[in-house]
């Protein structure tokens, strides 16, 4: 009996008391942001405000972010962490895998609506957000493109696609639908799109050719 997938994996290291710190800093400097950008908008809130809301000095706040822009491609980290998670987790076929990452995706999104919105009008009016941003993009590619290749080997998806722009097509898809959800709060229903839109990436829009008896396609189906 082959060893199981947890059995191969190799011991996550302990991280210590320090790192365990300076990332609980991280997180209350990224959580005092967002809940200020949420109420000010962007460019309303300083640095300075930033630091009080977290009790942290400026020093503190520059340790952990370049600049106030990093903080919008902080969402992403921690979306595309929590992303990996699942998906190192998840035991069934790679197209549910799919499945339940778009799901996750707009159920993080639909709980604090007011922060996505924001990050996606941020990034898309900011040069310096949007190279940040890419990076986080590029990440959720490789997630989504190893997802594929796990199909590819079980036979679920063709073979002779290519995973990673298999999986760009994917991410290129959720971001224009939450683009659009973002630039109309209220009027979609970002969960029941995002089902769609997993459907539409693995099937296509095009209809299945009709055939008759025979195996011959059925004269003025289209």
């Amino acid at each position: 009996m082959p060893p199981s997938r947890d059995a191969l994996r190799s011991p996550e290291p302990v991280p210590s008391r320090r790192e365990r710190k300076k990332e609980r800093t991280r997180r209350e400097i990224f959580a005092a942001a967002l809940d200020l950008f949420a109420a000010r908008g962007f460019d309303a809130v300083t640095i300075d405000d930033i630091c009080t809301a977290a009790d942290v000095a400026r020093g503190t706040f520059f340790l952990h972010f370049p600049g106030k822009t990093a903080l919008l491609a902080e969402y992403g980290r921690h979306m595309t962490q929590e992303l990996a998670g699942m998906l190192d987790e998840h035991t069934g076929s790679a197209i549910a895998a799919l499945r339940a990452a778009f799901r996750m995706l707009g159920q993080r999104a639909v709980e604090r609506p007011e922060v996505v919105q924001l990050v996606v009008r941020e990034v898309m009016s900011h040069p310096q957000a949007l190279e940040q941003h890419g990076e986080q993009t590029r990440d959720f590619t490789e997630l989504l493109a190893g997802v594929v290749r796990r199909g590819q080997r079980d036979g679920q998806l063709r073979s002779a696609a290519d995973p990673l722009l298999a999986a760009a097509i994917a991410v290129s898809a959720y971001l224009a639908v939450v683009h659009e959800w973002a630039r109309r709060p209220g009027d979609l229903d970002l969960e029941a799109i995002l089902e769609d839109t997993v459907d539409l990436v693995l099937n296509g829009i095009a209809r299945p050719p009709a055939v008759v008896r025979g195996g011959a396609r059925k004269k003025g189906t289209r």
